[in-house]
């Protein structure tokens, strides 16, 4: 072979190499025990999975950097409750690097809990822990990084001038870096002390200014999370007795409840997707999403075996949970309308805490590798909340199928009489969730007359499966 086609070879390869190595973005992180102990692993979207850490010691949720070139968690590889943060380097995927950016002896180390990175990028890790500087029990506090990548500055947020009574936790930044949103034990009612929901400045400067409160409530207000746009949160509250899902802005006006029902609603995550949480409403946890005003409401998961933890991909179009359906805990994922559920890692052992890559949806594709398991078979036949409820004209009725069954819907009036009945024929099973699959109503009765305001109840018939369901047309 000549020379020039020896350099337009070696030429081409290189662009193999290069185009393979590109393609090799992690979709997701993890932890697994598979090991003995917990430890992060990286997940591609060929089914691949790759060990990151070996440090024998507990470890806690790993969080990516908004540019997904680091990992960043806390570990107690000193022993006992000494946690200190952890950064993995991935900016060569071929050689990934462990730096402890706290422990001794230059580090503070001091059970610092819950690293999470400013989502602008730049180099601070909200934290909480009861050794900040002017500590008052826990509190929430900020770690920058010096141009070493190592720990520089110690900042409390929540107690920075001595506000902070009592308990802060569970810092959340504001999609743009300059607030916190956290929960505080700070109004007491009868005397006891209670969580609420608080908003504070986060910025190196002024961090800890404008602290407002949010809520102000006798029962607890929890875990909240920020609306895409930065305008309000989303947050658990036991308010009716269970947890139920509640938003508020950030001025604490427009407090509204997105979900109501006797069981237990919880860890919501608020996206441009819409709001998803998981739900014991059927018995076991399942994964719902809600649209921002509580309408919408679609079980992603409807399986007999809990599923919890759901998480939002960068743009809102996917979500990775955990789910026991195996007997152990693996790492699952679903689109946002309920279709491609995949179990992503197949494991005699517990796979939690999964977290995307921010990056993956920029850079990568659908994962289509034969290795991932496809979940089509619908394990119990259920019919969903309709959408949108109230409605006026129009609403569509979701429902799953785990055998193929002749579908007929009716609807009521609160008299008890039949007012529409729906033949949908036969169908397959499957998921039947999204507009285009869903059975569509227009508001009228079977002499073609629209209904008039109030309360119906419509019923799916699937052979033997009979399920009602309440709904409200409002005009």
């Amino acid at each position: 072979m000549s020379r020039k086609g020896i350099i337009t070879l070696f030429g081409i390869l290189v662009l193999l190499f290069i185009g393979s190595a590109y393609a090799q973005v992690p979709m997701a992180s993890f932890l697994s025990d598979r090991t003995g102990d917990d430890e992060v692993y990286l997940l591609y979207d060929d089914g691949e999975v790759k060990q990151l850490t070996n440090n024998k010691a507990k470890v806690f949720t790993p969080e990516w950097s908004p540019d997904g070139k680091y990992i960043v968690f806390d570990t107690n590889v000193r022993g006992a409750e000494n946690f200190d943060l952890f950064l993995i380097d991935l900016t060569d995927p071929l050689k990934p690097k462990q730096v402890d950016l706290t422990g001794p002896p230059d580090g503070p180390g001091v059970k610092l809990s819950a690293p999470r990175w400013a989502p602008t990028g730049d180099p601070r890790i909200l934290v909480y822990a009861t050794g900040l500087p002017n500590p008052d029990n826990w509190d929430v506090g900020m770690l920058t990084l010096d141009a070493r990548g190592k720990a520089d500055v110690l900042i409390n947020i929540t107690n920075a001038d001595g506000e902070g009574i009592g308990q802060d936790q569970e810092g959340s930044w504001s999609p743009d870096g300059t607030k916190i949103v956290f929960e505080g034990e700070r109004n007491k009612f009868k005397d006891r002390a209670q969580m609420d929901i608080f908003i504070a400045d986060a910025e190196i400067r002024g961090a800890g200014e404008n602290q407002i409160n949010l809520t102000n409530h006798e029962a607890p207000d929890q875990r909240a999370r920020w609306s895409p746009d930065g305008t309000a949160v989303v947050f658990q509250s036991k308010r009716d007795g269970n947890w139920e899902i509640y938003t508020v802005g950030i001025d604490g006006e427009n407090l509204t409840r997105i979900t109501e029902n006797d069981k237990t609603d919880r860890n919501a995550e608020w996206s441009p997707g819409g709001i998803v949480f998981e739900s014991q409403r059927d018995g076991n946890y399942e994964i719902y999403k809600s649209d921002p005003d509580g309408n919408n409401q679609i079980n992603l998961s409807n399986h007999e075996k809990s599923d919890q933890k759901p998480i939002w991909s960068t743009k809102g179009t996917r979500i990775l949970f955990e789910s026991k359906r195996d007997g152990k805990r693996e790492i699952y994922f679903v689109q946002a309308d309920g279709a491609g559920l995949r179990n992503l890692t197949n494991h005699e052992d517990n796979d939690t805490d999964a977290r995307w890559n921010p990056v993956y949806e920029l850079r990568s594709v659908e994962p289509q590798n034969k290795r991932f398991t496809t979940l089509g078979d619908i394990k119990r036949t259920s019919l969903m909340q309709n959408f949108p409820n109230p409605f006026n004209p129009e609403t569509w009725i979701p429902y799953y199928l785990a055998d193929a069954a002749a579908v007929t819907l009716r609807i009521y009036n609160v008299k008890g009489e039949l007012i529409r009945s729906i033949d949908v024929g036969r169908q397959a099973a499957g998921t039947y969730t999204s507009k285009q699959r869903a059975v569509y109503w227009d508001g009228k009765d079977d002499t073609g007359q629209a209904v008039a305001s109030g309360v119906y109840f419509y019923q799916l018939l699937a052979d033997d499966f009979s399920e009602t369901r309440r709904m409200v047309v409002m005009k």
